[in-house]
């Protein structure tokens, strides 16, 4: 296989996990909403770990689509060049 076969695999590999961390970041937090549909944590400790976790992984799996999606969109200008 060449290297721009292998850097394909990977960025259609990456583009799902992604996803799923979005999905995970959603789930979280609609399983902290109250009635009200206020979030609501137990502690300020909690409050700003969840915060410092959910903005990674929302951060990471945006750099994740953006490197994915780049690394198809390469793929496809090299292999129609």
């Amino acid at each position: 296989m060449e290297d721009a076969e292998i850097a394909l695999m990977f960025s259609l590999l990456v583009i799902p996990v992604a996803i799923w961390l979005q999905l995970w970041v959603k789930e979280r937090r609609e399983k902290r909403r109250n009635t009200v549909g206020e979030e609501e944590f137990p502690s300020t400790g909690t409050a700003l770990f969840s915060i410092l976790l959910e903005g990674t992984a929302i951060i990471g799996g945006l750099i994740m689509i953006i490197m994915g999606l780049s690394g198809v969109v390469k793929y496809v200008i090299k292999f129609y060049t």
